[in-house]
C-alpha cells in the first residue's frame, strides 16, 4: 500500500511539474478545473488501491467446537494445518458442551469481525439462530462435524454418520450371528451424529428379527457416563446382554471397563465410532472389537477449505460435503497405528 501511495505521489508531482513548464492558462477557472481533475483521479486511484488491499487481506476464521474430546483434538490439528496452508488467521474456541456458551462465543466472534465462522455445534437445534446472527452480520457460517437442523441451505463438512451407524451395527450383528440381545449407548439426544448414527443402527437391527434392543440411552459421548450406564444395565439385564453398540469410542471404552470388571468382555463384543487412539490400541490388544474410522484431521481440513472458499465469495458444490467412513478391526488397525498414531 505504501509503495502504491508513493507512486501516486510521484505522478502528482510530475503532473504539477509538467503543468508549470507548459503555456499559462488563459483563465484561472480552467486551471482550477484541471487541478481538481488531477486530485479526483488521485483520489480514485487511492480508493482503488485501498479496495484491492482490502480484498487481498489475510482471512480471519472464527471456530467454535462443542468440546475438546480426543476426536475434536485431532480435528483441531486439521483445522490449524489447513488455516496455516491458506495463510488465514484462526480463533479456536471450546464451548465445553454448553449451548449458551457457544452462542456467546459466536456473538463475540461476530463482534471481532471474523470473515467466516466454522461451527461444530453443541446442539443441532439450538445452533439454528446462529445462522441468522451470522447472516445479519454478513458473515458466512460453515458447519463442521455436526449438522444443523434447518431447512435453510448452508455449507457443511462432516462424516457420513448414517453410514457409520450401519457399519458398526452390521459388524456387531454379524459377530453374534444375527441373534441376541443388544444395548445401544447414544450420543447426546438431538445432535446430528446421535440422530444419524441411531438411524444407521436401526437400518440394520430393525431388519433382523433375531436381534432385540434391550435398552438404548444417551451417555453424551462420555466414558464415565457410559461406564456407569453399562454397570446399571449389567445389573438390570443379568446374563441377557449379547452385544454393545456405542455411538463413539469414548462410550465404547467406558462400557468395556464395566464388562472387564465383571469378567464379561470376552463374551460380549463392543463396537464404536471415531477410531480414536485409545480405541485403536484396544482393538490391537483384542479388547474392543471394532470401530468406524472418521478421519478427524481430514474433516477439519475440509471444513477450513470450505470456509475459505465461501469467505472469498465462491460457491462450492455440493454445499454439504461428507467424508467416507471405514470399518476398523484387528485386521487393519495397524493402518492407523503406524500412520496418524505413530
Amino acid at each position: 500500500m505504501k509503495k502504491i501511495l508513493s507512486a501516486l505521489l510521484l505522478v502528482v508531482m510530475l503532473a504539477a511539474a509538467m503543468a508549470g513548464c507548459g503555456p499559462a492558462p488563459k483563465e484561472s477557472s480552467d486551471n482550477s478545473s484541471s487541478a481538481a481533475s488531477t486530485i479526483k483521479a488521485v483520489d480514485n486511484a487511492i480508493s482503488t488501491a485501498k479496495a484491492n488491499d482490502k480484498s487481498g487481506k489475510k482471512l480471519k476464521i472464527g471456530c467454535t467446537v462443542y468440546y475438546m474430546s480426543e476426536f475434536i483434538t485431532l480435528m483441531k490439528k486439521g483445522v490449524e494445518d489447513e488455516a496455516k496452508a491458506e495463510n488465514a488467521d484462526l480463533v479456536f474456541l471450546d464451548a465445553n458442551n454448553d449451548v449458551n456458551k457457544q452462542m456467546s462465543q459466536i456473538e463475540n466472534l461476530i463482534a471481532q469481525k471474523v470473515d467466516v465462522l466454522l461451527v461444530a455445534a453443541v446442539d443441532s437445534d439450538a445452533i439454528v439462530p446462529a445462522l441468522d446472527m451470522a447472516k445479519q452480520a454478513n458473515i458466512p457460517l460453515v458447519g463442521v462435524n455436526m449438522l444443523i437442523n434447518t431447512k435453510e441451505p448452508y455449507y457443511y463438512a462432516g462424516p457420513n454418520d448414517v453410514q457409520a451407524g450401519e457399519l458398526e451395527a452390521k459388524y456387531l450383528c454379524d459377530k453374534i450371528g444375527n441373534k441376541g440381545n443388544i444395548v445401544i449407548l447414544d450420543g447426546p439426544i438431538g445432535v446430528s451424529a446421535q440422530l444419524q448414527r441411531k438411524e444407521g443402527n436401526h437400518n440394520i437391527v430393525d431388519k433382523l428379527p433375531g436381534i432385540k434392543v434391550l435398552a438404548e440411552q444417551p451417555a453424551d459421548w462420555n466414558r464415565e457416563k457410559a461406564l456407569s450406564m453399562m454397570e446399571n444395565w449389567l445389573e438390570t439385564y443379568k446374563g441377557q446382554i449379547n452385544g454393545v453398540i456405542a455411538h463413539n469410542d469414548e462410550m465404547a471404552l467406558g462400557a468395556i471397563q464395566a464388562l472387564q470388571a465383571k469378567g464379561l468382555k470376552d463374551k460380549i463384543p463392543v463396537v464404536g465410532v471415531d477410531a480414536i487412539k485409545d480405541a485403536c490400541k484396544s482393538i490391537k490388544d483384542g479388547v474392543q472389537d471394532m470401530t468406524v474410522f472418521q478421519d478427524a484431521v481430514a474433516e477439519g481440513s475440509l471444513g477450513v477449505k470450505l470456509a475459505v472458499q465461501v469467505a472469498k465469495g465462491e460457491k462450492p458444490d455440493p454445499m454439504q460435503q461428507f467424508i467416507e467412513m471405514k470399518s476398523i478391526t484387528k485386521d487393519n488397525v495397524d493402518e492407523l497405528l503406524t500412520t496418524i498414531y505413530k
